[in-house]
């Protein structure tokens, strides 16, 4: 569905990243326990439908676990404009510096996902 998305990009280094890949764990744990103590299928449907309207409704964050599966990596990035985003990337960011994003897809104001390849994807389709 990224294709229905607008184009944005980043042209100015960061002032600074941090990782968020881990910050999602403890709520699909919580999911995972609250599953395994309701005792009918149809109670497990209601609750699990009441917590996607609640995510999706929230739209807080666009971390979806499939992407994981597609290396893909969670970054709060703070602009050099001071602005905070969340950025979903097949890169593996290490420094800020000299760092942009010229092919971004734009989810929401504070939620993008980047479209360009990384460089170990691009490495691996010339090999082939």
């Amino acid at each position: 569905m990224k294709k229905f998305l607008s184009y944005d990009s980043i042209e100015k280094p960061p002032l600074n990243i941090e990782q968020a890949n881990n910050s999602f764990l403890p709520s699909y744990l919580g999911y995972f326990f609250v599953s395994l103590s309701v005792p009918t299928t149809e109670t497990l449907w209601f609750i699990y439908g009441i917590l996607f309207i609640f995510t999706f409704c929230s739209q807080a964050m666009y971390f979806n676990p499939i992407f994981l599966v597609f290396r893909y990596q969670f970054y709060n990035i703070t602009t050099a404009d001071n602005m905070k985003i969340f950025l979903i990337s097949r890169k593996e960011i290490k420094t800020t510096k000299e760092l942009v994003f010229p092919m971004l897809r734009r989810i929401n104001n504070f939620t993008f996902i980047d479209v360009e390849r990384a460089k170990e994807d691009n490495d691996e389709s010339c090999n082939s």
